[in-house]
């Protein structure tokens, strides 16, 4: 089969319905397929059975596989290919998640405790062995005797937390009947060891509820959580000293205090429409805000303060400048603060009174891929003397790196595994439609200097307050390595500007985020970098969703796109509990008559017309993800397919949720399957060193 072969798709019967929201009705001809049916799921492995045959006949398939497979090194070889886990100090000992030193890597990653962050170690939990399992994440106790993880089964990125001990890894016998959805909400433990907070609930809620829990260690499970209200994705954190314990959400606002042991939480920072995420030091808790401050300042908020929910009150340490400050952390009595210039990863280190003592020497212009999320520095990582750190670059996959205070050098502790030899990378603008410079890394391959045509793919994902940031591909480095260029977007709706960025491409901007992609595509053809004929878009989750509007509100800009893992019905979303808060959050409020009115100009469903011409389309999606479920994906395709010219494929991987808790095998074969629809549309073939 080739890609100019018009193709003959499962046939797809069409019904009166209507999606009815706030008394607005749209037509839903495809509604049935969003219901779990013996016809619907003959119909969905047609359309696998299609789409394989479609990349497994392709003559460079295996070789791509081992391309994909080399450039993962590492990682966990999925389209939302992420850096494991950075190592854990506790009780004089490290643990990490460990594949081996390769080629032949783990399939699963193991739990390895050992005398050095990247040293020999003793395996403590191998899920190889233990079925079809994975470890999201993973909390050691303090005095490193036991540790808790989170093992996803099947998939699926819902959690079970088991409880090891350390010596024997034999599980204890604590028993949590909650799930839990790591690794944005790791559980953290009271400095004794005692017991610990962690944040689990309940998907198929209503309310999409996760709410903090504290379990006693060799105790009952709590029946109860917490009693504070902050109810998506609450995150409990604990001073060293054991002296007090927070709670913030999942866009972090340290909501409530309490003094330990006794645990009576009162109201701390309430009723902000900010960003305050920090440490707690001593009796105050210092932290990153946007408070009059989009690209960040540190402040200081006393736990005993008069009125901690009014900014005036706060102390600020370090004011707004030029740069982004992101994260702060306290490490050897001193305020480690990570966060980038011009997109670019950077560190520098304070003391306690915000007073710069120096810039770490990060080993190259990248980025912190583990500091992407909000919250990520919320649970402590590393060592608490020592500022440990996974580093990458466009060109080199992660290192694990270490820097002493004051020392001037960072240590290599465990090297990058995988590269583009010869690949040049550049930062880039192009202007949006409102005027506004948007930024992008252009990443071209080895012999390239951009003067020709290249086959071009950009990436991007441009919501959640989540930064882009220019790091290791995964996957998509076998794409540059078959030669072609690589775009990363760094659109607003993202962090990766400041919170004016993110907010400028949000909710009532969304389409600032959408028309800041088009502007790339247009700039990398108006330089001559690529051709309409030569362009593609992919993008995962958020960066699915606008994949998927690319498709549809500009076809004429791509010859290919890639949706992963997207949602394709916006206005479906409130019949799911995921879509309805993704949403509200991202997107606009299906409570809002106005809302709904401008959501459906960016619903991809929606979006499809009759009389134009769309690029070539592959859909990657996983028939347990509980955030961005398949079923309106079969609607929207159905609907194209009815209509297209080109190929509209989609892919339902069984047994596959997110891709963040995918195995590296099935991870691998995943990417494979939708490069190679890039790799077959551009005439292109694969490379391996």
């Amino acid at each position: 089969m080739t890609t100019g072969e018009r193709l003959t798709y499962p046939a797809a019967r069409t019904v009166d319905a209507q999606d009815t929201v706030l008394d607005i009705s749209f037509p839903d001809p495809y509604r049935w397929l969003e219901d779990d049916t013996t016809e619907t799921a003959s119909w969905q492995e047609e359309q696998n059975s299609l789409t394989d045959a479609f990349t497994d006949g392709w003559a460079h398939l295996a070789a791509l596989r081992a391309a994909v497979d080399q450039h993962v090194a590492d990682g966990n070889g999925s389209s939302s290919w992420m850096a494991d886990q950075a190592p854990r100090y506790a009780g004089g000992r490290w643990f990490r998640l460990d594949r081996g030193a390769g080629p032949d890597f783990s399939d699963r990653a193991v739990l390895v405790v050992s005398e050095e962050a990247a040293g020999p170690g003793r395996v403590v939990y191998d899920p190889n062995d233990d079925g079809a399992r994975n470890v999201s994440w993973f909390s050691p106790s303090p005095d490193g005797g036991t540790v808790a993880l989170g093992v996803c089964e099947d998939g699926s990125e819902l959690a079970e937390i088991r409880l090891l001990d350390t010596g024997s890894g034999e599980r204890l016998a604590d028993r949590i009947p909650q799930p839990t959805m790591g690794p944005m909400v790791m559980p953290q433990w009271l400095p004794d060891s005692s017991g610990f907070f962690y944040t689990a609930g309940d998907l198929t809620s209503e309310s999409f509820a996760f709410r903090p829990y504290f379990h006693a260690l060799g105790g009952e499970p709590p029946a109860e959580p917490e009693p504070v209200d902050v109810p998506l994705g609450a995150t409990v954190q604990v001073a060293a000293d054991g002296r007090h314990a927070v709670v913030t959400a999942v866009w972090p606002l340290p909501q409530f205090v309490c003094d330990l042991p006794q645990r009576d939480w009162r109201p701390f920072v309430r009723g902000l429409d900010v960003s305050v995420a920090g440490v707690i030091d001593g009796d105050r808790y210092v932290a990153v805000t946007n408070h009059e401050a989009p690209r960040g300042r540190i402040v200081a908020i006393p736990f005993d303060g008069s009125d901690p929910s009014d900014p005036v009150t706060w102390q600020e340490l370090v004011p707004q400048s030029g740069r982004v400050l992101s994260h702060v952390r306290l490490i050897g009595g001193h305020l480690v603060v990570t966060g980038s210039v011009d997109t670019e990863a950077r560190a520098w280190v304070f003391d306690r009174d915000g007073r710069e003592v120096e810039e770490v020497p990060l080993p190259g212009r990248g980025a912190l891929p583990l500091d992407a999320m909000p919250t990520a520095a919320l649970a402590p990582d590393g060592h608490p003397d020592e500022f440990v750190f996974l580093f990458s670059t466009p060109t080199t996959s992660p290192g694990l790196y270490r820097y002493r205070l004051g020392s001037g050098r960072v240590d290599v502790l465990q090297a990058p595994r995988a590269e583009l030899p010869g690949a040049e990378v550049s930062l880039r603008w192009a202007k949006s439609a409102d005027g506004t410079e948007v930024p992008y890394h252009l990443v071209l391959p080895d012999g390239e200097d951009g003067t020709r045509p290249l086959p071009t793919l950009i990436t991007g994902y441009g919501g959640g307050r989540v930064a882009w940031p220019a790091q290791w591909p995964g996957p998509v480095a076998a794409f540059v390595a078959a030669g072609g260029a690589l775009a990363i977007s760094h659109q607003r709706g993202g962090s990766d500007l400041g919170s004016d960025w993110a907010d400028a491409g949000r909710v009532g901007n969304k389409q600032n985020s959408y028309d800041d992609v088009y502007a790339i595509a247009e700039h990398l053809t108006t330089t001559g970098v690529t051709t309409p004929d030569l362009l593609a878009v992919t993008g995962w989750s958020n960066g699915g969703i606008m994949a998927a509007v690319a498709f549809t509100q500009r076809p004429d800009l791509w010859s290919a796109v890639v949706a992963q893992c997207p949602i394709l019905d916006v206005i479906a979303c409130h019949r799911y509990p995921y879509g309805r808060f993704a949403a509200k959050a991202e997107y606009g409020d299906l409570d809002d008559p106005d809302d709904i009115a401008r959501l459906v100009t960016m619903s991809p469903y929606h979006l499809l017309r009759d009389d134009v011409k769309y690029p070539a389309l592959y859909v990657h999606a996983g028939g347990a993800d509980v955030a961005c479920p398949p079923q309106p994906i079969r609607k929207f395709i159905a609907r194209l397919q009815a209509r297209a010219t080109a190929p509209a494929l989609l892919r339902v991987w069984d047994g596959v949720g997110h891709g963040t808790a995918s195995s590296r095998s099935e991870g691998v074969t995943h990417a494979t399957h939708w490069l190679a629809f890039l790799l077959q549309r551009f005439g292109m073939e694969p490379r391996v060193t």
